[in-house]
């Protein structure tokens, strides 16, 4: 059964069940059953094969089902294919009907509002101010500790920018990606884990010759920061090692969002009339032939992978090497990047790792979608 008729069968089939919020496709890929209850939030993912999986929706979610079934429950967890159940927490005799299966699962998973409502509230009341307690006092440490730690080490967006123009620095970025390679073995959405990109980037932020190395600012009014600094701080703070960090936000919206044209003028006196290799992924989204780049005197290219790229870095990197007459490497290639651009300036080279910069700029002077939002084509 295709996935439009497996929706469409769903829709007929579980709609009217009470909970269930919505049944939808999702990217070609599955047809989703959202349910969701006053405490809980969880969807069933189908695909062709017939297969379900089990979708926490959030994290209360699952640490409710967990404790519930009593046993641990993962975000997202296979746990019906080839006519089988696969997890023992569900009670459930294989069928062959789909339909009964899926039924027979809802009602299981929803069974605790028969009988723990009262005690449900009662304890997700408590759970969710004393959550919201520690996860208050937990970012004012840390934000405390961050203060402590940069001080005057850390630069505004326009002092960074200022000082690669006037000292001819290079440019390397750590950004949440490439925090994630150097100190966890999940990787990045642009990366797969690689040792020695995770070695070489930990080199790297502990390198104090003359590159700009930045770093994310605080951003205390974004979630996301919030969220990720609770999670990397302390990971991090073992590699920053410099005398001074320059600030990741100079690639990306909230630079030009902060500073507007100011910061349009200090990037472009960088290349101002300069030989530049821009080095990126094959249809990545770096625009070489955009506004912000209109005062270079000359563009060279060198293409690499668009995912995984550190894969190549050598084979890049003999490229570069290759080029004659370049005055600055212009970089977009993800954490691979950021390996590039050390490596380039320790053979005497200047590189900068500019990122998303060219879509930053159309997000907030063209209204367009942040650069991560921005669909590219894989390879």
């Amino acid at each position: 059964m295709a996935l439009i008729e497996l929706l469409n069968h769903l829709k007929e089939k579980f709609l009217y069940m009470q909970y269930v919020e919505r049944i939808e496709i999702y990217q070609h890929q599955v047809v989703y059953i959202d349910i969701k209850t006053e405490h809980i939030f969880f969807a069933l993912d189908l695909n062709e094969q017939y297969e379900i999986f089990l979708v926490c929706r959030n994290k209360a979610t699952q640490k409710f089902l967990s404790q519930y079934f009593q046993c641990f429950i993962d975000f997202k967890l296979k746990i019906y294919a080839e006519n089988e159940i696969l997890v023992s927490f569900l009670d459930i005799k294989n069928d062959t009907n789909i339909d009964k299966v899926i039924e027979k699962i809802i009602q299981q998973l929803l069974a605790y509002t028969k009988n723990q409502t009262y005690l449900l509230n009662t304890l997700s009341d408590q759970v969710t101010q004393l959550n919201k307690q520690l996860k208050a006092t937990t970012m004012n440490n840390i934000y405390l500790d961050m203060a402590n730690t940069l001080g005057d080490k850390f630069l505004t967006i326009r002092e960074t920018l200022i000082q690669i123009k006037e000292k001819e620095l290079s440019l390397v970025r750590f950004g949440d990606g490439e925090i994630r390679c150097m100190v966890t073995t999940g990787g990045c959405i642009f990366q797969k884990h690689d040792w020695k990109l995770m070695q070489e980037l930990r080199d790297i932020s502990r390198d104090g010759t003359g590159m700009m190395v930045c770093y994310p600012s605080l951003l205390i009014e974004d979630s996301f920061w919030n969220d990720f600094w609770t999670e990397f701080w302390a990971k991090c703070k073992f590699y920053l090692k410099q005398s001074q960090f320059g600030d990741a936000m100079i690639t990306r919206p909230e630079a030009f969002y902060f500073y507007g044209n100011e910061i349009v003028d200090l990037w472009k006196a960088i290349w101002e009339g300069k030989k530049v290799c821009f080095i990126t992924g094959q249809n990545s989204r770096l625009n070489a032939e955009h506004t912000i780049f209109s005062n270079i005197a000359r563009a060279h290219y060198i293409y690499s992978k668009n995912q995984d790229a550190y894969t190549e870095i050598d084979h890049v990197m003999q490229q570069c090497l290759e080029q004659k007459q370049i005055d600055l490497f212009l970089i977009a290639l993800g954490p691979a990047g950021t390996a590039l651009a050390a490596r380039l300036h320790h053979q005497g080279l200047r590189a900068l790792d500019i990122g998303h910069l060219n879509n930053s700029y159309d997000t907030v002077f063209l209204n367009q979608p942040r650069p991560e939002q921005i669909k590219y084509s894989a390879n």
